[in-house]
């Protein structure tokens, strides 16, 4: 009985309740959100960025190296000489050294230029179907470009020049898909994997330029391919390596010895992304103190909506009163309507956030590259929902209270 005229009391008074309910269910979305975002953003960005100890390039932006190498988020500083790179992978405390080029790519994934180190050793990847690339223009296609592109062992298909937008087709240089991996949630499932001779094929006229002539649209100069076989053997570039330590010692001796070098620069994953995190904070931040005001208004909201519902039903409660209805049964009713208002608003807000999260994620798993999702939870959801009700019901307790210390023998008096 108590729980239905609690229920009643609501549905009545669907304009004011309706309000307080969007409000608190807005607030809880905006939370959601933002804790959704930074959860996935922060675990994507860490798992990737803890994967490879240094990123060695072109001289220039650290967080920009380490975004386009390792994250395929980012636009390179340039090219290096494979020559100048080398003695990493002979020094004792490197692990492996992994070198990477980039420069096309297949309707927006990119084609990585590398050896198979770049799928066994960096992202412990395995073949699902076919085999790894032994030859110049045969590929191996991450997972979810397989599923999105619907490719399988033995298609072929014409790289674009450029890493975002299709400057240009190399309608002269067809790629062989020879392999697909298995899904890993990592990068390497949206990217195209070749053998860095292919990138040199394709691009024999371009080894002297950054990052094999990435330009915009506006800005690039078309050029044919001749077919020449010589990749310059001498001037092979590479857009950078990939290194991974072997002893501890490494961290405080390799990046000073590449720094050193005039043509390079060693940027560490780990502390780029930790500096870039601490920059995207204070704009979380701001969601959730905005969030928090909207909560604090939801919750005003709350207090009114109750408040004018108790003048308008002096009359009722009064009569419920003399009608033998307990002060205890009518407190707790009127703190059962806080507890329904809070739970409908923190259940829509959950809800809420989590279907806008699952539109965003296409947005970001194009983006970003990885796999965003809206199905996944945080525990700090459910202390949200138990303290939304918790307030919800805080603050009913005021109108409660009012209607409580309610004078019934003047409340009838008047109605007369």
């Amino acid at each position: 009985m108590i729980f239905k005229l609690a229920w009643r009391n609501i549905t009545t008074r669907p304009l004011s309740s309706g309000l307080s309910i969007i409000l608190l269910s807005s607030s809880i979305m905006v939370i959601v959100l933002s804790i959704l975002t930074m959860k996935q953003m922060d675990s994507k960005f860490k798992e990737n960025a803890n994967k490879i100890d240094l990123v060695v390039g072109a001289k220039g932006s650290r967080l920009q190296s380490v975004l386009c190498n390792v994250f395929h988020i980012d636009y390179p500083n340039g090219n290096i000489q494979l020559k100048d790179v080398n003695f990493l992978s002979k020094h004792p405390f490197v692990k492996n050294a992994v070198p990477i080029s980039l420069g096309d790519s297949y309707k927006k994934h990119r084609i990585i230029g590398t050896n198979p180190s770049f799928i066994k050793q960096i992202y412990n990847a395995s073949i699902s179907k076919g085999n790894i690339f032994s030859k110049p223009l045969e590929v191996v296609i991450g997972a979810n470009v397989a599923a999105k592109l619907k490719l399988v062992i033995g298609d072929s298909f014409n790289g674009s020049h450029g890493i975002e937008e299709s400057i240009h087709d190399h309608d002269d240089f067809l790629y062989h898909i020879v392999g697909v991996l298995n899904p890993t949630g990592d990068i390497i499932d949206q990217l195209i994997v070749t053998s860095l001779e292919s990138v040199w094929q394709v691009h024999p006229h371009d080894y002297k330029k950054g990052s094999f002539d990435l330009k915009t649209v506006e800005e690039h100069e078309h050029h044919s391919h001749d077919h020449v076989s010589e990749n310059y053997k001498d001037n092979k570039e590479i857009t950078a390596v990939l290194v991974n330590y072997s002893s501890p010692r490494a961290k405080f001796s390799i990046p000073g010895i590449v720094n050193q070098k005039n043509s390079l620069m060693g940027a560490e994953p780990a502390i780029e992304i930790k500096q870039l995190l601490d920059l995207i904070e204070p704009a979380v931040n701001i969601l959730y103190v905005l969030s928090l005001f909207i909560f604090g208004l939801s919750l005003f909201s709350i207090v009114v909506t109750l408040l004018n519902s108790m003048k308008d039903r002096k009359y009722e409660i009064s009569m419920m009163r003399v009608g033998g209805a307990s002060v205890r049964l009518i407190f707790i009713s009127i703190v059962l309507e806080g507890f329904f208002i809070g739970l409908i608003g923190s259940v829509s807000g959950l809800l809420l956030g989590h279907s806008i999260m699952g539109i965003m994620a296409r947005f970001l798993n194009f983006k970003y590259n990885y796999q965003f999702s809206g199905l996944v939870f945080d525990k700090l959801e459910l202390v949200l929902l138990l303290l939304t009700i918790l307030i919800g019901m805080i603050a009913a307790i005021f109108p409660a209270i009012t209607a409580y210390r309610l004078d019934i023998s003047k409340t009838l008096k008047n109605k007369i």
